[in-house]
């Protein structure tokens, strides 16, 4: 049976979150590894590159069900074995063998139609693996801290995420020139890493644990969680072409990528500080300062005059932006028992999967969104973030 240990202080277990963020690094690398071959590996094996976009709809569609299925498959491990670390480690090394299938397959099978078709099962089986293990891996930040400082917690794992996220925008040309074989190497490798790490430090059955000893699930407050989680992303979808096309008016196309790596390793960073901040406000008042600060400095940057002016409100809405991305796993684990985190942690990465899904969809009967529908779009969606976040922490069990 799992061990619950009680306590009302603000220690953080930093060994603990480290090596859940050293997953979180692994899996995000891989996913930028992944994205920047997927449309290369598909022409070398005779299809459309374009194909890519559709995989990649479909891949984000099934985490709608697969992250909050595995995320309470995971916390029924942790209540009957007192470990979830046993269902991550399985998934890990699954995709981590998976992962350097997908090159070998280029390199070695033929362009015929039973390769191609065995290329996309195998992507799409990929994807799933990589769904069925983030959700338990990011869940165990519920027993690295209490609730009121998990958002300085969570920090680490975006500041992580982000910098790691960054390198999509700018080591395109770097990634690519090493090959296909030492790259998914290298993404198997930090894989099969961050399990061994996480495994080490996350002992069975110990951990810090949330005051509350409940174990009713609240089916609204589980709703307004996958919700919140595709405003996010559909937030986040609007936001980075805006902030892209502001850079390139203010700095010139060919500066763009180095912007946008600069801008997102900023945001990485600046989780630091919003950790901070939300742990002392409370993570849902933070989330709303957060997101009532995107929105404004938005909109702002319609008004405002190009030049600095520009370049200082985007510097500006980096912390505000943090407070809502650093703010999102620790407000889901607030909302349901702690029995209970994988399930709470599963439906906001499904719904923001989801909402990835969707968007991307559309955009492709869309086409690209000019400045100004960009930012009014993305402030609708972080506003009804806000709503959904208001609602959620009203509602009594």
């Amino acid at each position: 049976m799992e061990t619950k240990i009680i306590t009302v202080n603000r220690n953080i277990l930093w060994a603990k979150v480290w090596s859940i963020a050293a997953m979180q690094g692994a899996i995000t690398l891989a996913w930028v590894i992944y994205k920047l071959y997927l449309p290369l590996l598909l022409v070398e094996l005779g299809l459309a590159k374009e194909l890519a976009v559709t995989l990649l709809i479909i891949e984000n569609a099934l985490e709608t069900l697969i992250e909050p299925i595995f995320g309470a498959l995971s916390d029924r491990q942790q209540r009957i074995f007192g470990s979830k670390v046993p269902i991550i480690s399985i998934g890990a090394i699954l995709s981590s063998a998976l992962f350097i299938v997908i090159p070998a397959v280029t390199i070695f099978s033929s362009k015929n139609d039973f390769s191609q078709w065995f290329f996309i099962v195998l992507v799409i089986f990929w994807a799933s693996v990589m769904a069925v293990f983030r959700t338990p891996a990011m869940s165990l930040l519920g027993r690295c801290a209490s609730t009121e400082v998990l958002p300085q917690a969570a920090s680490i794992l975006t500041l992580v995420g982000g910098v790691i996220g960054a390198f999509r925008f700018d080591v395109y040309g770097l990634i690519v020139n090493i090959g296909a074989g030492f790259a998914f190497t290298i993404g198997s490798l930090a894989l099969l890493g961050a399990a061994a790490l996480l495994r080490l430090f996350n002992s069975p059955g110990l951990g810090i644990v949330s005051q509350s000893q409940s174990t009713r699930i609240s089916l609204p407050k589980l709703g307004l969680i996958f919700l919140t989680g595709m405003s996010i992303s559909w937030g986040l979808r609007f936001l980075i072409p805006t902030i892209s096309q502001v850079l390139t008016m203010e700095l010139g196309e060919a500066n763009t990528k180095l912007a946008m790596t600069l801008f997102f390793v900023v945001l990485g960073l600046a989780a630091l500080p919003a950790g901070k901040i939300a742990s002392r406000l409370g993570n849902s008042q933070g989330m709303t300062i957060g997101g009532l600060g995107t929105v404004i400095v938005l909109l702002t940057l319609l008004l405002i005059p190009d030049g600095l002016f520009k370049l200082i409100a985007i510097a500006v809405l980096l912390l505000f932006f943090s407070l809502i991305l650093n703010g999102a796993v620790p407000f889901a684990l607030g909302l349901v028992p702690e029995s209970h985190g994988g399930l709470g942690v599963g439906m906001y990465f499904g719904g923001f999967g989801g909402g990835i899904s969707l968007f991307d969809f559309l955009a492709t009967k869309v086409g690209e969104l000019s400045i100004e529908t960009g930012a009014i779009s993305g402030s609708i969606a972080f506003l009804l973030a806000l709503l959904y976040v208001a609602i959620a922490t009203q509602i009594k069990n």
